[in-house]
């Protein structure tokens, strides 16, 4: 069975979903899974990334940088111009720097994590709405982390920001309603170039992490091993479903039951 290709939820084809960060690990997974299930899909991201990353044939591609608000309102527009109505949102786009203690930490380092990782996200959801509210069973995704809930140190900035995507999923849950449901999934650790640097900062897809070791990590897993992307595919397209009608203002743990040791 491939999980990007099998999996038992079905999504209405010719549907049309934007994934923000849909070059990373984890957003190519799902990229991969609509287009194989027939929905029209977009990737917005980095203009490198989109260079860099192979994407299926017929996704579309929009260059972004969230933390630019302008960048976000010129890529909206694009969008727009080629589709008046969205169906699904999926925000996946996020990074962290080295791991610093909280003594440490500069504000620009803290300030430019949160624009990229929160600010971001909120400007993605505000230009979607307007094209959701117009699509047909709207649905956001918006992935956090599992480190938002418990005390990972070295990682302030990160999870502070992750801890407002929460919130800002549940307020966009009861502002959106009940045209557009809003649900987020937390990741654990996943092994994609977000351990190594992140794709949109040069890491590598395998190799050594940078920061943590995975077979250490595994060992710490009630399920025995890290996460890969297709774990994050199921979870994602059950939120944008009809199957996840009566579902929204929640955050799904992702884990491999990680969070029951944290």
């Amino acid at each position: 069975m491939n999980p990007l290709t099998d999996c038992v939820v079905r999504l209405p084809a010719a549907r049309i979903a934007l994934v923000v960060g849909g070059c990373g690990g984890i957003g190519l997974a799902i990229v991969t899974a609509l287009h194989a299930q027939g929905l029209r899909v977009v990737v917005m991201d980095l203009a490198s990334s989109l260079q860099a990353r192979p994407l299926p044939d017929g996704v579309a591609r929009i260059a972004v940088d969230l933390r630019e608000e302008f960048s976000v309102i010129a890529a909206f527009k694009a969008l727009a111009a080629e589709h008046p109505h969205l169906d699904y949102l999926v925000n996946v786009a996020g990074y962290t720097s080295a791991l610093q203690p909280v003594e440490e930490l500069g504000t620009a380092t803290f300030d430019d994590i949160h624009a990229g990782n929160l600010r971001g996200m909120l400007l993605c959801c505000k230009h979607a709405l307007p094209l959701l509210r117009a699509g047909n069973d709207a649905a956001i995704v918006n992935v956090s982390t599992g480190i938002a809930n418990i005390g990972a140190a070295g990682y302030a900035a990160y999870a502070t920001a992750k801890a407002g995507v929460n919130a800002l999923t549940r307020v966009l849950a009861a502002e959106a309603a009940p045209t557009v449901r809003v649900n987020a999934i937390a990741p654990g650790g996943v092994d994609t170039a977000f351990l190594r640097g992140g794709y949109g900062r040069g890491g590598a897809d395998d190799g050594p992490p940078l920061r943590v070791n995975i077979d250490d990590y595994a060992r710490r897993v009630p399920l025995g091993r890290i996460g890969v992307t297709t774990d994050m595919v199921g979870p994602v397209l059950f939120l944008l479903s009809s199957a996840a009608a009566y579902v929204s203002g929640q955050v799904l743990h992702v884990n491999g039951g990680a969070l029951m040791r944290d």
